[in-house]
């Protein structure tokens, strides 16, 4: 086990129990695991990403390829709630693709029985969850190798997600923490982008925003200004509005609309709440720069009501998303029951022959 900086990323030299960046809160430094280490029934085989509240780790069980997600030490309830949301969805056939699909914690368990798994590992409880594995990256580090990408699969990305979190809008429950680090892209084989939501934010309903959100849950700079706001304004589906528009202004011009490296989360937040939108110079995307303009407002009656008039309205400049070929899998099972029926066939055939030539050699 080693700790690193959720906010700068740094990695702990001789023990530190604090990062030593001026612009870093005390408080900063997690615990996360290394490759061998074993969490219950899982090895650890790397650690994909370090999230506020979480870490994610690809890990193996019994030989399965798995997704691990193990809650920060004060985030448990958190995870708690995720798992149980993710659980209801699929136990009410509400699956979503761009959702990650839960497995029990426990092998032989019943999902609704475990939906997250509780251990203890070098004297610390640990709460976690097990997803399907999915392979592709973070929307971070994409971003980081090319920062403004082209502007259909910007555009894509958005509308996908808008899908995915109007289905948490339909059961009650708000994200508020939509940011490039939590979104997972995987390519399919026509190198469309299908984003896969890794961390569900909050997960709360509208009126228990002020128990169930906490700052820390999100980078500064993808706060909405509500939320910084120690008192007054709403919060509700236009606070997901924002955090789109955040995501889709980022990847249009190429770079954050708040700037966040190496500054501390006070300065970011006063740059939110007072400084003007950033505009987007994109004059070769009809509408949409002023369709971003709205998403981001400061003010949270003059932003889109709801993630899908976000989406209807981009839809006007961006074609649909293309719908996903699925791949034709081999049921090897099929294919053994074939071959070993063919070979039986052929045996049969071959002793047939065998037994007619016998015989017409003693006639």
């Amino acid at each position: 086990m080693k700790q690193i900086c959720i906010h700068c990323g740094r990695k702990s030299i001789g023990g530190s129990l604090w990062c030593q960046e001026s612009y870093c809160a005390i408080d900063n430094m997690v615990t996360v695991f290394d490759y061998g280490e074993t969490v219950g029934d899982l090895n650890i085989v790397k650690l994909l990403t370090v999230l506020r509240a979480s870490a994610i780790y690809e890990a193996e069980r019994q030989g399965q390829r798995v997704l691990l997600k193990i809650a920060h030490t004060g985030y448990q309830e958190r995870l708690k709630r995720e798992s149980v949301f993710l659980m209801q969805l699929q136990q009410n056939k509400q699956f979503h693709p761009m959702l990650p699909r839960l497995l029990p914690a426990h092998t032989l368990a019943d999902i609704s029985k475990y939906p997250y798994g509780k251990t203890v590992a070098h004297e610390h409880v640990l709460y976690y969850t097990i997803y399907d594995y999915v392979e592709g990256d973070f929307l971070t580090a994409i971003l980081l190798k090319n920062p403004q990408p082209w502007y259909q699969h910007a555009g894509w990305i958005t509308i996908s997600l808008a899908d995915v979190i109007a289905l948490m809008h339909q059961n009650q429950v708000l994200h508020l923490c939509l940011c490039p680090e939590i979104i997972f892209i995987r390519y399919d084989k026509e190198g469309i982008p299908r984003p896969v939501l890794m961390d569900l934010g909050a997960v709360s309903d509208p009126q228990n925003v002020s128990r169930n959100w906490n700052r820390r849950y999100v980078p500064a700079a993808y706060v909405a200004p509500e939320l910084i706001r120690k008192s007054g304004g709403s919060v509700g589906a236009a606070t997901d509005v924002y955090g789109l528009g955040l995501l889709l202004h980022e990847m249009l011009a190429g770079q954050p609309a708040y700037a966040h490296r190496l500054r501390a989360d006070e300065d970011i937040y006063h740059d939110v709440l007072h400084q003007p939108p950033p505009s987007l110079n994109r004059a070769d995307l009809r509408n949409v720069p002023e369709i971003t303009a709205c998403s981001i407002s400061k003010t949270y009656q003059e932003r889109q009501p709801d993630v899908l008039t976000l989406a209807q309205a981009l839809l006007a400049t961006f074609p649909p998303v293309p719908k996903e070929k699925k791949s034709r899998r081999i049921n090897w099972r099929t294919v053994a029951i074939v071959i070993a029926t063919a070979f039986v066939v052929t045996l049969l055939i071959a002793m047939a022959l065998a037994l007619s030539e016998a015989a017409t050699a003693v006639l």
